[in-house]
């Protein structure tokens, strides 16, 4: 969905911009990672993103478009580059990104194994796991045959052990390999899946005699209820190397304090975990997140792991930044005066040292948002900036009035991003609500890397206590954060020198700029209602081909397909159809979620009670969230929803597959920040909180009517 160029209104890039929009379109498309059609910008975990090729790294190894499309490249010399490259983009949550680079390397060359099995993770991480077992088979040279239990194509452990590649390969790939099923078995939940996996990594192990092998082997034979073999396999990794890990590297002490936790020595564990975090400072945030993630695992598959091994390995702080800009010329009291933009940053750099932080989420205005950036980027740390409308209209509503220097400095941040992402590509048109959802988006997006990081984002904020709440302003946001351990204030009130601080309040008035002159004014003052909404499209597959005589038992099936609707008990703000078409609007994405899986369930349920259809009916949902315009419709005199992002949710709905509900990138985002907030609702209540919806990435699907295209993923209960 994301262009090189700001749109218009109408939908066609800006033949005329800024020469500073010009200016940073440029410098973010020059880098941006291009799909295989070359029109949308690669998305990693935020809504639209545009993404520089070597953003993972930032060092010159990043394998560009270019070079992928390079005929005369050598695939054997480079594959390497590539595939670690795409395990770096997978480690750090980057699906989309991992996908793009893989499907093109495979399909360039799809006999290169390094490539077809890490394009086999990529396909697994996203939910398509058969596609993804599919390339496996091939390199072991065994055809899958039927499971009698599940009736899906299988290997089995007899003809596993009878592939030359367990002896002919690549010990690495075929790690590897046990690695890509064991993760099917998170989806599969068949514990042949399992075994699979041991298989592949005691042979991998047996040759490479490497303590990450080995542990894994030792963990999964512990799955598989083989305690025997998997204490003599911990013991072989800790004969390795000298005791206590003395010559060891960090992922030698994880692999050794493992050891030691599987032979039940936790105070010898600990003790390794404690070393290897002395040596973290040297590592990748993410090889932390992988030690974690393992415990994780490893809890859940009912292994006692104690608490205090977690406490020991620390994840990386993310932090959702908010704050008010430098202050307009208009402001008749001053807010954030230029001259304590240096106590600013360096209150913003300590807090950021102090808490870990090493991700960040941030627009990008002038003021306290590029001071953020700014320090968190000299901290080496990851920005992800979402800007909240065309790039256009945000230069001259939120950079343009603190002057060149200010801009310069907004061009640079861009250029130097991790990621550059819209929440919605529209003008502004006036409506301060689209900062309210660009905050939505931005809090949805650090829930959704934090639980891949196990851990909770934190709030920090440069606000004025004695402001009121604005939509989408500091304030707005520090309100909705339900969690006040992870709030960090810095009150602009309390280093500012200037400004009657006799009063409590200040007035709006005095704090309010005037609104953007934009190019049709004349427009703004007719302009309907902008607010915030999800909404869920829906039709019947292959209604139209029903013929006459199946229309009264079809008439029947409405009739109990609305009895089961008005069971269903969500507060819906509108519901029509036409036809076999069902279209919802609620206020929260959570309500849409909710009540779109329950339709789906009763469409599954109910349509196999007709068998004189030719077919079974069955739905299509699409679910978006995005700002819309409220009106009333002038001939049935009822309150109606107007505008792109309606649209956008019906284009997705035909390219849906049968029996499924899919979801946009920017509904996901705020049903990871709505049910955030419920969960911290219930654990200050101190109820358990159950997770209730499953997402799996589905890729960028074109749009029906040449809409464009779309980040979508797959919404299952759990």
């Amino acid at each position: 969905m994301s262009k090189e160029k700001a749109p218009d209104t109408n939908g066609k890039t800006k033949e005329k911009t800024t020469k500073t929009a010009d200016a940073v379109v440029a410098n973010s498309a020059s880098k941006v990672d291009q799909t295989d059609e070359k029109k949308s910008a690669a998305v990693g975990t935020t809504a639209e993103t545009k993404s520089t090729s070597s953003d993972t790294n930032k060092t010159n190894t990043a394998i560009t478009d270019e070079e992928l499309d390079d005929e005369d490249e050598s695939i054997n010399v480079s594959s390497k580059d590539i595939e670690q490259q795409i395990s770096t983009l997978i480690a750090t949550g980057h699906m989309f990104k991992a996908h793009v680079m893989a499907k093109k390397a495979f399909q360039k060359d799809p006999k290169n194994t390094n490539i077809a099995q890490v394009y086999a993770l990529v396909l697994l991480k996203t939910g398509a796991v058969e596609e993804s077992r599919n390339l496996i088979y091939p390199i072991l040279g065994i055809a899958p045959q039927q499971d009698e239990a599940t009736g899906k194509m299988m290997l089995t452990i007899d003809d596993l052990l009878t592939s030359k590649f367990l002896t002919d390969g690549s010990p690495e790939i075929i790690a590897n390999i046990g690695h890509i099923f064991k993760e099917s078995w998170k989806y599969s939940h068949h514990c042949r899946d399992l075994e699979i996996s041991r298989e592949l990594y005691l042979a991998s192990f047996k040759r490479d005699k490497k303590t990450r092998t080995g542990m894994h082997a030792a963990w999964l034979s512990w799955l598989t209820g083989d305690d025997s073999q998997a204490k003599q396999l911990a013991a072989q990794v800790l004969k390795i190397l000298p005791p206590f890990g003395l010559e060891a590297s960090f992922g030698e002490l994880i692999d050794l304090a493992e050891a030691q936790l599987l032979l039940s020595r936790e105070d010898d564990a600990c003790k390794l975990y404690d070393e290897a975090m002395k040596q973290s400072a040297n590592e990748h945030y993410i090889a932390i997140v992988t030690a974690r993630q393992q415990l994780y695992f490893l809890r859940e598959a009912g292994y006692k792991v104690p608490n205090a091994t977690l406490d020991i390995l620390t994840p990386p702080t993310i932090v959702v930044f908010t704050g008010h800009a430098i202050d307009h010329p208009s402001f008749q009291v001053p807010l954030f005066p230029p001259e304590i933009e240096a106590d600013v940053k360096r209150i913003i750099t300590e807090k950021l040292q102090s808490i870990n932080a090493k991700i960040g989420y941030s627009s990008a205005s002038c003021g306290a948002d590029i001071i953020f950036i700014e320090a968190l980027q000299s901290l080496g740390g990851e920005i992800n900036i979402i800007l909240p409308f065309a790039i256009s209209d945000f230069v001259e509503t939120n950079v343009r009035h603190a002057g060149p220097r200010w801009e310069k400095r907004f061009e640079r941040i861009l250029a130097n991003a991790h990621s550059v992402s819209f929440a919605c590509e529209d003008r502004y048109l006036g409506h301060d609500m689209l900062y309210r959802f660009s905050n939505h988006v931005m809090h949805g997006s650090a829930v959704m890397r934090g639980k891949f990081l196990t851990t909770e984002p934190h709030l920090m904020a440069v606000w004025h206590s004695r402001t009121d709440s604005m939509p989408g302003g500091p304030t707005d946001f520090i309100d909705r954060w339900t969690n006040i351990s992870t709030l960090h204030l810095i009150d602009l009130d309390e280093l500012s020198e200037g400004g009657d601080k006799s009063v409590d309040k200040i007035e709006t008035s005095l704090i309010q700029p005037q609104k953007y002159s934009l190019t049709f004014d004349p427009f703004i003052s007719k302009s309907p209602d902008r607010v915030i909404k999800s909404m869920m499209f829906s039709d019947l597959s292959g209604y139209s081909k029903l013929q006459d005589e199946h229309i009264p038992s079809f008439l029947d099936f409405l009739e109990k397909l609305n009895c089961a609707i008005e069971k269903i008990g969500v507060s819906l703000e509108s519901l029509n159809t036409w036809g076999d078409a069902v279209f919802a609007v609620a206020s929260s994405a959570l309500k849409i979620a909710d009540f779109g899986l329950r339709y789906c369930d009763i469409i599954e349920s109910l349509g196999k009670k007709y068998p004189e259809f030719p077919f079974p009916i069955r739905a299509r949902i699409s679910l978006h969230s995005g700002p819309v315009f409220l009106a009333q419709d002038p001939f049935i005199k009822k309150v109606n929803f107007y505008g792109g992002h309606i649209n956008r949710a019906a284009r997705l709905e035909p390219v849906t597959a049968v029996g499924q509900v899919y979801a946009t990138q920017q509904f996901i985002a705020l049903l990871y920040g709505e049910t955030s907030d419920e969960r911290n609702e219930y654990i200050q209540k101190g109820l358990k909180y159950y997770e209730r919806y499953l997402t799996e990435y589905v890729g960028t699907i074109s749009l029906a009517k040449s809409f464009g295209q779309q980040e979508v993923y797959h919404l299952r209960w759990t």
